[in-house]
């Protein structure tokens, strides 16, 4: 058995595998936890193994196969060296692998490979320019010092803002006393929730109150989402002057805040050909990437 390709898109909330054969049949696809490696190595990887495994099983693929199977793996958190060498010290059962993010990955896979230019707002957020086989990144090192945009940064907008309410600080309004009440009207809790660390995901849930509020007119909903898409009109600008001409908006938070954004941008905006999972194949196929075996 050969020709056998596995593309991982290891998000910061879920991480999906897709198992193909060399003529890009879909044999397998499977969803996990989250795949990027800031989470902890151990259980990033475990995620993105068992996913990987699952699309085998659904594609009826032996064990003693898993070593012909070329992996591509487009892993949100993966742009620094340190997480970098983390993934490639791991063991698979599988054959050779390609390691850059998620972001590299999805870009890929919006054009077929070609030139173009995305915009990822999910669970975190990160801009990719691809050009003449060349990538350039804008953002994306991770929450909270970077991230503008994404469902972590909204999510902890949401409790900066409920919590300065119940203080006095600044303005109740419905939604914020939505947020407090998930808080038992207590700073403490608060405290109590920062202290244990919560992962961006889980500052992510927020956002979409956030956008819910928002529909009803919200004043600090509407404020939070307009602190964002100004950072995300940045994004935007900073990927125009890179060169790009054509722009994919992917992501949780992508569908949500696209209304919001300045119309200037509308113009460059297009639908992605294909999804990060068909651009971590590319990887896999063209051996794009950093090299582990």
């Amino acid at each position: 058995m050969s020709g056998l390709y596995i593309g991982v898109d290891g998000g910061g909330t879920f991480c999906r595998a897709r198992l193909v054969d060399s003529d890009g049949h879909v044999l397998g696809e499977a969803v996990g936890g989250s795949g990027n490696p800031r989470i902890g190595i151990e259980a990033a990887w475990q995620n993105i193994i068992n996913a990987c495994l699952e699309a085998c099983r659904q594609g009826n693929i032996p064990p003693e196969s898993y070593s012909k199977i070329t992996l591509g793996l487009g892993l949100a958190g993966a742009n620094q060296p340190l997480e970098q060498e983390q993934v490639i010290a791991q063991k698979s059962p599988f054959g050779q692998r390609y390691l850059l993010t998620d972001a590299h990955a999805a870009c890929l896979g919006a054009f077929n490979g070609e030139d173009g230019a995305l915009l990822i707002l999910g669970t975190g957020s990160c801009g990719v320019v691809y050009h003449n086989e060349r990538f350039s990144i804008v953002g994306g090192w991770g929450f909270p010092l970077s991230d503008q945009g994404s469902g972590a940064r909204i999510g902890l907008s949401a409790l900066e803002y409920s919590l300065a309410a119940l203080d006095g600080i600044s303005p109740s309004t419905p939604f914020t006393d939505s947020i407090n009440a998930e808080f038992s009207l207590s700073a403490e809790e608060y405290v109590l929730y920062q202290n244990r660390a919560p992962l961006p995901k889980e500052y992510g849930a927020f956002a979409v109150q956030v956008f819910q509020f928002a529909q009803q007119k919200d004043p600090i909903a509407l404020k939070i989402i307009q602190q964002q898409v100004e950072w995300v009109s940045q994004y935007l600008d900073a990927l125009i002057a890179k060169g790009a001409q054509k722009i994919a908006l992917v992501g949780g938070v992508s569908d949500a805040i696209l209304k919001y954004l300045p119309a200037r941008f509308s113009p460059y905006f297009c639908q992605p050909q294909g999804d990060a999972m068909a651009g971590a194949i590319l990887m896999a196929k063209a051996q794009i990437g950093r090299k582990a075996i």
